[in-house]
């Protein structure tokens, strides 16, 4: 079926190959132990612009010269503001108002990014709406997750052959949503809490997870951003999940280093997240929510991606050692995920945490 033409693009070869930037990428089919630093890590040369997209085009990893394309901008402003009132009961005093304000200073917490998720609580279990490529997302990250943790030898062995690997271990899900992740982790045996920050997300999470008595006992969902749990644990973490997170969190160093924080030393650390290059602005953004509406528009904010190098600096700096990196892509015609090569867009990184300087 012929598209109508924009930017260039006409067919859907063409978004295809956009979504997927380098074609002669190999598929991954096999997860590896060893640590991918000795590659070069994604940079891009650029200057933001006020439509929140690159302005220059300069990309070193890849061969493909710079894209060049217009987009009449909208929803991109970023913002580093948040309410004050997002966690207040409606109730609380002036002085506690202002204790809240105070705190959220120093905060990952975005009120305008999770409005857009508190937005969408109705949706998360629907397989067919917006959700669609989080579900079919599982596949990899449930994947990367639970060999990561075997080859990382942080597993019991007596369960590793069996169909629950993950018993015995705890993790935390990181802006967990409506808990699409979180479950199937649970059904391999997990301790998993789940956390976000909109109230209406943990509503619908632990009603799905009440389906099903296996699921419900090994799953606690929590209201909270990260940096108010990890003042309230006992007990760290085994493994700390952030997929599709970090590009919407304020102040990435600290969420890093407060999701470092929960982690016992051993443990590991699992991302998912938006490459800054100039094909994730086309990729992501344009192609994803204003060509073919996988997510609503303004999803996403270019400035608000993070490349390759710079969070493997932030995940250094906070005692983790990274013993993965793989670039992932989305086929929208088929509703599949895969490995690649490449981290032009997508990637995923598995982290061990060895010390705690940093934090």
């Amino acid at each position: 079926m012929m598209l109508k033409q924009v930017f260039g693009v006409t067919t859907t070869r063409s978004l295809q190959w956009l979504l997927t930037p380098v074609a002669s990428s190999k598929t991954i089919n096999s997860f590896s132990s060893t640590t991918t630093d000795s590659q070069q890590p994604s940079t891009i040369s650029t200057q933001k612009s006020s439509a929140g997209h690159p302005a220059t085009n300069s990309v070193r990893d890849t061969d493909t010269a710079g894209i060049s394309s217009t987009l009449s901008s909208q929803g991109y402003s970023s913002s580093s503001s948040s309410s004050s009132d997002e966690y207040s009961n409606g109730n609380s005093s002036s002085d506690e108002n202002s204790k809240n304000e105070n705190s959220r200073s120093k905060s990952t917490y975005i009120e305008e990014e999770v409005a857009k998720f508190r937005a969408m609580a109705d949706s998360w279990w629907d397989l067919q709406g917006d959700c669609k490529p989080l579900h079919s997302l599982n596949r990899l990250r449930v994947s990367l997750i639970r060999e990561g943790l075997v080859q990382s030898r942080i597993t019991k062995q007596e369960y590793i052959d069996g169909p629950r690997p993950l018993t015995g271990l705890k993790i935390l899900d990181v802006g967990c949503g409506g808990g699409i992740l979180c479950e199937p982790l649970a059904r391999l045996g997990a301790r998993v809490v789940g956390l976000d920050a909109a109230k209406e997300n943990i509503s619908v999470a632990r009603l799905h997870a009440d389906k099903d008595p296996r699921v419900s006992q090994n799953i606690e969902y929590i209201y909270g951003t990260i940096e108010e749990h990890a003042e309230n644990i006992d007990d760290k973490y085994d493994a700390v999940v952030a997929s599709e997170v970090l590009e919407h969190v304020d102040a990435i160093d600290l969420f890093i280093n407060t999701c470092a924080d929960t982690i016992k030393p051993g443990g590991s650390i699992f991302l998912t997240t938006i490459n800054k290059t100039t094909f994730s602005w086309v990729g992501a953004i344009v192609i994803a929510e204003y060509m073919l509406h996988l997510l609503p528009t303004g999803t996403h904010d270019w400035n608000k991606f993070v490349t390759r190098q710079d969070l493997l600096f932030l995940l250094e700096k906070s005692g983790f050692v990274t013993r993965m990196v793989h670039g992932m892509a989305y086929n929208p015609l088929v509703n599949k995920w895969s490995w690649l090569s490449n981290t032009l867009i997508n990637y995923a990184v598995h982290a061990v945490k060895e010390s705690d300087r940093g934090l």
